[in-house]
């Protein structure tokens, strides 16, 4: 589906596991001190007890929580590692993780996407829920990622996964899709999910696009 292009760079850093016999909900933190151009020194995520999914993210510097962020997820299967990446093309580097939902059938595919993104002097936490595990992708070489969101749909008894493609933009996400003659379906095929589906008429297709993806959050 991307033959033409390379996905951009990532660093990968890993989540530790923190234990804490006063706060007996999960809690995972990572140890960004020396590594180049962050401006804080640790990231931590605690889990919150309560009927709503929910987390605190704790960004620190010199030992001091600088900055406190509510967000409406669980991290009860995050992935292992994060990724660090410019996604706002700012020349300073931004944090990404997935967390899988635990769900059955195709819905076990379903993951949150969560970045840390940086701004001036503050970290601002974009999240959304969709099937894709796809990295980003410089599509036009101007720097700044495409960044792919995918949901799923029916047509003619057959399954489809729908890509749409979005910029990071004054500190939100913006659709770029129509500039790349976005959205496009693949077949569902557990494969490859990336076999291009032609035959698709092109209002059919343009009905998927999507503004945003689902369950967008942004603070």
């Amino acid at each position: 589906m991307f033959t033409k292009s390379k996905p951009i760079v990532y660093t990968k850093v890993k989540f530790e596991q923190v234990k804490d016999t006063a706060i007996p909900n999960k809690i995972v933190q990572i140890n960004l001190k020396g590594k180049k151009g962050f401006a804080i020194e640790k990231l931590v995520i605690i889990e919150q007890e309560s009927a709503r999914e929910s987390s605190y993210i704790h960004f620190y510097k010199a030992n001091k929580i600088i900055q406190k962020i509510l967000v409406p997820f669980w991290i009860r299967h995050l992935t292992p590692n994060a990724e660090i990446a410019d996604f706002n093309s700012d020349g300073i580097p931004d944090l990404k993780f997935r967390i899988y939902t635990a769900g059955n059938g195709m819905a076990a595919l379903l993951n949150y996407k969560v970045y840390l993104i940086s701004q001036q002097n503050n970290y601002k936490v974009m999240s959304f829920v969709d099937f894709s595990s796809e990295k980003e992708y410089d599509l036009n070489g101007d720097g700044l990622p495409e960044i792919i969101g995918c949901s799923s749909t029916n047509y003619n008894g057959h399954n489809y996964w729908v890509f749409n493609l979005y910029n990071w933009v004054n500190g939100t996400l913006k659709s770029v899709s129509k500039t790349y003659d976005y959205p496009i379906w693949t077949v569902v095929d557990f494969k490859t999910n990336k076999l291009i589906a032609k035959n698709i008429p092109v209002s059919v297709r343009n009905a998927t696009f999507r503004t945003l993806p689902d369950e967008y959050f942004v603070k």
